[in-house]
């Protein structure tokens, strides 16, 4: 009799009593698989044809399973030109919240593609990364790079740590805007993956979607922008970002879509960047099915 009433306790405790679990960390990014299982699988047709192309450089892959559709050197080491900005928009987008105010250091000196922003003048973080990758502005770039904790290098540095965060091996930033250096490159394939990683936040997705911007910053001056990728508007096109300097040659990275079937087009070195990333739109979903 006395072992039942001790029981009775044990039993009540077990049944009754909270179970207590750890506390997830919030802190850590939930991992995703590369490939997904469930999207419907790409499957090349028998009858498909050659693809011939200019550029140096060519990676496309579905953007649901992440099948490989096409490539063409895809781990040759080649200079990105402003296909950069891409990983220096997800540096900015993790750090500066929409409402951080910043403020134009020496952005007024960059060279290239600007958008011509004013020495002291200070805007919101959301209007300069729109000034980034709308208008590819390498004034947008340094700006950012100049807010940050620690500065342009402590920036450059935390790009580098990021690519490596991606498993990336054959990447490396020098800037934040894709100036011409020995020290800095990247890959079809990498560039893709970088992409691929923008595109996952809707931020970065909506952003390169854009054809045009009003900016006004804080101190009430108006920056008009307009996006250097043709492409967009154009059927099936939604991005993602252009590229070009006279080593590099055009780059390109696209976000194109046919029949609910996104595919992500990276281009780097080529003689005509838009005129191939349309050739290569047709010829996937001519030569590809999905089951």
């Amino acid at each position: 009799m006395k072992k039942i009433y001790l029981l009775i306790p044990l039993f009540l405790f077990v049944c009754f009593f909270p179970v207590v679990r750890p506390i997830p960390d919030k802190s850590k990014p939930e991992v995703k698989a590369f490939f997904s299982q469930s999207a419907p699988l790409p499957q090349k047709k028998d009858n498909s044809s050659q693809l011939s192309l200019t550029a140096t450089g060519v990676f496309v892959m579905d953007l649901k399973s992440g099948v490989v559709l096409y490539d063409k050197n895809p781990h040759k080491r080649l200079k990105p030109a402003s296909l950069t900005k891409i990983m220096t928009s997800l540096v900015a987008l993790d750090y500066y919240k929409d409402d951080s105010v910043l403020k134009v250091i020496n952005a007024q000196k960059s060279l290239g593609n600007t958008i011509d922003l004013l020495k002291g003048d200070q805007l919101l973080a959301s209007d300069v990364i729109l000034g980034l990758l709308i208008s590819s502005g390498n004034d947008a770039a340094v700006t950012l790079a100049e807010n940050y904790p620690g500065g342009y290098k402590s920036f450059v540095e935390k790009m580098n740590a990021k690519t490596l965060e991606l498993g990336l091996e054959n990447t490396k930033f020098s800037n934040v805007s894709g100036v011409e250096s020995a020290d800095h490159y990247t890959t079809a394939y990498d560039i893709a993956a970088i992409a691929r990683a923008a595109l996952d936040r809707p931020t970065f997705e909506n952003i390169v979607s854009k054809k045009k911007a009003t900016l006004k910053s804080l101190n009430g001056h108006i920056y008009n922008i307009n996006t250097t990728n043709i492409l967009l508007g154009k059927p099936g096109f939604y991005g993602v970002k252009t590229g070009w300097t006279p080593q590099a040659g055009e780059c390109l990275v696209v976000l194109a879509e046919k029949d609910a079937h996104p595919i992500l087009i990276s281009i780097l070195n080529s003689q005509d960047r838009f005129g191939e990333a349309q050739k290569i739109y047709k010829w996937v979903f001519d030569n590809y099915t999905w089951e």
